[in-house]
């Protein structure tokens, strides 16, 4: 895998360095969290672009810090880190994250329609905010962390955007997706880490300078396209402490209706039609009585 990795790199390189000749690309056979390692990076002044992927992930993090662990072969693990205005674009680090789900979803489709004698993808769907779907089930997530650090202009953070993706089933969680599993065949063509994350790359690197620059606004008509909460009744979880995996009941219940302009989710409660952001609430699809 790491050989894999490395070619991947070659081509990320070769793909985005006309636009991005500072960026620097590393593989590293073993990491705790490609996440910590690039925030640590930030705080200590090493600002340059960095695409930073692993074979093997010990102490990866998910949102509100559940474990993203990754065995080689079966996940692509990898963050991107670097210095953006996010403070000064609505909807900051929360429309990022939808913003980078939209990129990773349309890369991962074109790379598998590009595969020979591969059968039309079906559509990688879009759980606001970090999520990626496939049939239903939950494909992947995105990690956005941002912090000040030294040497950044005024109005600048340091962001990191950590990405996971099943390649294989292996260690998922029950009830996870795979792309393998969904696309044994692939026209003939192995899926590896190293082929998803050259699909991936060039793409969030351009979606995440076209965000700095125009914001969440221009995505929101495809973002709603891949929408799989608009429509169904979700469960808010808005109490501090309280989550869906804490086994607390929710705090309200409404039906959700799309993303605004600023990546902020729109559910309408019986008290009317509320705007909640990523680090407000959580959300689960909920079944009807």
């Amino acid at each position: 895998m790491l050989a894999d990795l490395h070619a991947a790199a070659e081509r990320i390189w070769e793909a985005a360095s006309p636009a991005w000749p500072t960026l620097s690309l590393e593989v590293r056979p073993e990491i705790g969290s490609t996440n910590t390692e690039l925030m640590n990076r930030g705080r200590q002044g090493e600002l340059s672009p960095t695409l930073l992927a692993a074979c093997r992930q010990t102490m990866g993090r998910g949102r509100q810090g559940r474990d993203w662990l990754s065995s080689p072969g079966d996940s692509l693990t990898f963050s991107l880190g670097l210095p953006l205005r996010l403070d000064e674009i609505p909807g900051g680090g929360s429309a990022l994250s939808l913003a980078v789900g939209l990129a990773v979803a349309q890369a991962l489709e074109t790379g598998l329609q590009s595969l020979p004698d591969n059968p039309t993808a079906p559509a990688i769907g879009l759980k606001w905010p970090n999520d990626l779907w496939l049939h239903g089930r939950k494909l992947g997530g995105i990690l956005i962390e941002a912090s000040p650090a030294p040497g950044l202009d005024e109005g600048q953070r340091w962001v990191v955007i950590g990405i996971g993706l099943n390649i294989r089933l292996g260690q998922a969680p029950s009830g996870s997706a795979a792309l393998q599993s969904a696309w044994p065949q692939a026209g003939g063509q192995a899926l590896t880490a190293g082929l998803v994350w050259a699909w991936i790359a060039p793409r969030l690197l351009n979606q995440v300078r076209a965000f700095e620059q125009q914001g969440f606004a221009p995505l929101q008509a495809a973002y709603s396209q891949r929408d799989v909460l608009a429509g169904q009744t979700v469960g808010l979880w808005a109490t501090p402490g309280q989550t869906p995996m804490s086994g607390h009941p929710p705090s309200d219940i409404g039906l959700a209706q799309g993303v605004s302009e600023t990546g902020a989710l729109l559910v309408h409660t019986d008290k009317g039609l509320q705007s909640w952001t990523a680090g407000e609430v959580s959300v689960r699809p909920q079944a009807h009585a």
